[in-house]
């Protein structure tokens, strides 16, 4: 694959606008707080996975331990953060749902949407303020938040005199809906010196007021000019390239060269286009069931 071709993992692409501010060669340092997957969806698993940056790993589910497998550079806790220490419930729904929660409100409407309850869990709370001052470095280049509804908590708790990470993304709307909710926590970020830089339409971004620059690199959404590739698309293909192989040692068209082929144009029909984009991304001839398609039968 093509040095200069990015894979990002996140849902909203909100690892291509970050990937802007930080030259080439720099090695930064994140902290993720609700970083859920290490790879799926994940904010932060390019700059782990890509730029061999280091960070911290929030996350209070099961899935930590996932996180600790994947990325052994970091510091990942197994707690979750708010405005005071201790300990709380948590509302934990199966982890591809993406809405396990501390906020009671949110896991009653996640939990009439799933037609399922959520476990009742109780978890080790710290601070944002106090996991900086024992594990995090003076600079800190992004902090990520996704917490389904603790936003203002998280925001609370953390001491933006001491540690004041360069830019935040934070997921701005309620779980799986394009209702925002920044005025509830806001305020606080402005008044701690943070400038207000976009709205990718799930998540608002800020730089902290000492790098005004950096706002004006997050201000235009994410383009082909950005050249990257979305992880889902990219497995598409591979999943695609395997069929092909598989297809290949078959001789006659028999019942799995038929179901093969089936398989193959549903994933052209998923993504159109997508086997012809990526090769030319990566200076590949197209080839095979892209190339020569035709309708499922």
């Amino acid at each position: 694959m093509s040095k200069d071709l990015m894979i990002s993992y996140a849902q909203n692409r909100e690892d291509v606008l970050l990937n802007r501010l930080f030259p080439e060669g720099y090695t930064g340092f994140y902290i993720d707080v609700g970083a859920n997957h290490p790879l799926n969806g994940s904010v932060t698993a390019h700059f782990s996975r890509a730029r061999g940056w280091r960070g911290i790993n929030i996350e209070p589910t099961g899935l930590y331990h996932d996180l600790c497998r994947e990325r052994p550079r970091d510091i990942t806790l197994n707690c979750a953060v708010s405005n005071v220490a201790g300990e709380s419930i948590f509302y934990e729904f199966p982890p591809d749902t993406g809405v396990s929660t501390f906020d009671r409100e949110n896991a009653n409407l996640a939990a009439r949407k799933l037609g399922l309850p959520p476990r009742e869990i109780p978890v080790p709370v710290m601070t944002l303020a106090e996991i900086c001052r024992q594990h995090a470095p003076p600079c800190i280049d992004l902090l990520s938040i996704d917490v389904e509804g603790h936003e203002r908590q998280v925001i609370e708790g953390a001491d933006w005199r001491a540690f004041r990470p360069r830019v935040l993304v934070i997921e701005a709307t309620e779980p799986n809906s394009p209702i925002t909710t920044h005025d509830r926590w806001e305020p606080l970020l402005l008044e701690a010196g943070y400038l207000f830089a976009t709205f990718d339409g799930l998540n608002r971004y800020y730089v902290r007021r000492e790098e005004p620059e950096l706002a004006t690199q997050l201000q235009v959404p994410v383009n082909v000019l950005d050249a990257y590739v979305p992880i889902r698309e990219l497995r598409a293909v591979e999943e695609a390239q395997e069929l092909q192989v598989r297809l290949a040692t078959v001789e006659s068209l028999g019942p799995l060269t038929l179901a093969i082929a089936r398989r193959l144009n549903r994933l052209e029909q998923r993504f159109p286009g997508l086997h012809r984009r990526l090769c030319r991304l990566l200076g590949r001839q197209p080839r095979g069931f892209a190339a020569n398609s035709s309708p499922t039968p």
